[in-house]
């Protein structure tokens, strides 16, 4: 069988017969979301909650979500981390063991996380156990027990995880990039001060949790297949002694609006890690779904120009990457990669020649309409489970946007033209207030950024 394989495959390779590659059928209209029903409460002490019928299987999530993080350390560097990972370490009715084997008996585990505006408790269960993993969440979040032994062991272990990022080129191209652009604000801090966070005591900790986990700051979801009748009333008996406290007070940061440059010396690196980029609308503006397409089409996607352009015809690296970055009341836009250490400025060039050629030429309709077509793809899995549905929600609150948000925005994205996206480029990505960081060998790249005539605005 192997031998007459051979011969046919022979008689084919000298035919002369080609094999045309079939074309791919053309993709489907893409489909707007129906956000499931949903019920929203709140208790007398102000806190919030919303029941998220979602899925057949029985499953369940429960998130509390906090008006609070790192913008709120106040000085402190790295309170929130601490504060919020020391949270399943124990309360005045269970210890760790007690807290994590309790999870476990309901199918699932408990955790938290901690981000700049926002960070949360969260439970996965077994649908049954719904009313019990309200009390759990509720113990972990009212009645934290911090001990020394457990706050100097969370800090060593933050510290030395903060030691490895900050080494990495990554994490020193995003420092300065922050630092530069938001000067004082609590949003430039990417790494805490190692002096601050050794200064921490349990007294600060428990006044942070006392401040900033309370109701009027926190949203409790709960999504997935339940009951809803008993979970309400076990949601309503364990918040119940939640303190009220007060609504966060988050300053919008200040710009200077002018181009920046910062050079991080990284000696003999055989790359150059490069950042590139300003301050744009944030959520709450009408323009912001139209940045997002704009950002897929120019930098943010694997078929996107930029991507194209320095890595599949050039090939200076391997994945550069573009973003809008959000955060309460900011938004920026970037342009991300690390780059071959001898191809700096030519990557530099081409970035920045991507920029100019969409503000100048309207992409075609058949190229806008792949990445409508991608944006809303990646939006149906963006809704595709209990956790993506509480954080497209929680999204929402956080910039202060209509739950219509959610089922008008592929129609959104449809709308859009070229027209608009080229002067969507005009009217927000200004080359001359973009900052410039770039980490790298000062030795053999300084003299190509100096030589290259695009990047003049920054390096003179």
């Amino acid at each position: 069988m192997k031998k007459w394989t051979l011969i046919f495959a022979a008689c084919f390779a000298f035919s002369g017969i080609v094999f045309a590659k079939e074309t791919p059928p053309a993709g489907g209209t893409p489909k707007d979301f129906a956000l499931t029903a949903t019920e929203s409460i709140t208790l007398e002490n102000g806190l919030t909650v919303t029941f998220v019928p979602y899925g057949n299987t029985p499953k369940v999530t429960l998130r509390l979500v906090t008006k609070t993080g790192n913008y709120a350390d106040n000085g402190k560097d790295g309170i929130s981390d601490l504060a919020f990972n020391l949270l399943t370490e124990g309360t005045s009715n269970r210890n760790a063991l007690e807290i994590a084997e309790e999870a476990a008996n309901m199918g699932g585990e408990i955790g938290t996380s901690v981000g700049m505006n926002s960070s949360f408790i969260q439970l996965d269960v077994l649908s049954e156990f719904v009313g019990q993993a309200a009390e759990l969440v509720a113990d972990v979040a009212l009645n934290a027990k911090i001990q020394q032994a457990d706050l100097d062991r969370e800090r060593t272990n933050f510290l030395r995880g903060i030691q490895v990022q900050r080494s990495q080129a990554g994490g020193q191209a995003n420092e300065a990039f922050f630092k530069a652009i938001y000067g004082e604000h609590p949003y430039s801090m990417v790494f805490p001060d190692d002096d601050a966070v050794n200064s921490i005591s349990v007294p600060d900790v428990t006044a942070f949790l006392n401040e900033n986990l309370v109701a009027k700051r926190s949203h409790l979801y709960i999504s997935g297949k339940f009951e809803q009748g008993s979970a309400k009333k076990a949601v309503e008996a364990a918040f119940a002694g939640m303190a009220s406290g007060e609504k966060p007070d988050i300053k919008a940061p200040e710009y200077n609006g002018k181009a920046g440059f910062v050079f991080v010396e990284r000696e003999a690196a055989p790359q150059s890690t490069i950042r590139l980029g300003l301050p744009v609308v944030d959520p709450s503006h009408n323009d912001y779904i139209g940045l997002q397409l704009m950002n897929s089409l120019l930098g943010g996607s694997f078929s996107s120009r930029i991507t194209a352009n320095i890595r599949e015809d050039k090939g200076y690296t391997y994945s550069p990457s573009s973003t809008v970055s959000t955060r309460v009341k900011s938004a920026l836009w970037y342009q991300g990669a690390d780059v071959t250490a001898e191809s700096t400025a030519a990557s530099l060039f081409e970035i920045i020649k991507e920029v100019k050629r969409l503000q100048d030429e309207p992409p075609t309709e058949e190229e806008l309409q792949g990445f409508k077509n991608y944006i809303a793809g990646i939006y149906v899995l963006q809704n595709s489970s209990r956790t993506a549905i509480i954080n497209q929600l929680w999204f929402l609150e956080s910039h202060g946007l209509p739950l219509s948000r959610l089922e008008t925005y592929v129609q959104k994205i449809s709308a859009i033209t070229p027209g608009q996206l080229s002067k969507l480029a005009n009217q927000y990505l200004n080359l001359e207030n973009m900052t410039l960081v770039v980490v790298g060998d000062g030795a053999s790249v300084k003299p190509q950024l100096e030589a290259e005539e695009t990047l003049s605005t920054w390096v003179k």
